[in-house]
């Protein structure tokens, strides 16, 4: 649908994103307290079951007060957002979860600089096959980060796409249906 375009409105990049790169899964606690090289969105890292962490520094355009911020987050992984060193969100294009809620409406007294920290496992939401789940998996397999960045999401759009899902859910159900099951509705 081409309403879909609609659904993030002005966008703004970050002030800063770097990264760190595991070979086993760290705690927070631990990649917190590492050297984050700069990471620009694109670049590949991994391979397989590796973790990559990312320091997320960003500032919030005054002119978004009163709208619904997001960080918009487009990865080939599972990514979890930290926020104040707990886990807040989960995200992943599989899963069609690609943004953490900044703010419902921005007001003054809402910080506009935040710091954010996201774990990324290098593997798909269901392991790591190649070219399905249920393939072995791939070892030299590299991910990226393909979008980073704040945006405006639009509430109305998201709700009117909701809509036209349920709609189109009810006309494949009721497509099947005999003009004798039509007239008991």
């Amino acid at each position: 649908m081409i309403i879909v375009c609609r659904l993030y409105g002005d966008s703004h990049p970050l002030e800063s994103l770097t990264s760190l790169l595991s070979r086993k899964r760290i705690t927070f606690t631990e990649a917190s307290k590492q050297n984050f090289a700069p990471y620009k969105v694109g670049d590949t890292f991994g391979p397989t079951w590796w973790t990559c962490w990312f320091k997320v520094t960003l500032k919030i355009p005054e002119s978004w007060r009163g709208k619904e911020v997001h960080l918009l987050w487009e990865c080939d992984g599972e990514a979890m957002v930290w926020r104040d060193g707990q886990p807040v969100q989960g995200l992943t294009k599989e899963g069609e979860k690609t943004s953490y809620i900044l703010s419902t409406c921005l007001k003054d007294e809402e910080p506009h600089s935040v710091t954010l920290y996201v774990e990324m496992a290098c593997n798909g939401l269901f392991g790591a096959g190649q070219g399905s789940m249920i393939a072995g998996p791939d070892p030299n397999r590299k991910f990226s980060v393909q979008r980073a960045e704040l945006v405006v999401f639009n509430r109305a759009v998201r709700e009117l796409l909701t809509d036209f899902e349920l709609l189109i859910d009810i006309v494949k159900v009721f497509s099947h249906r005999t003009m004798h099951d039509e007239a008991l509705l």
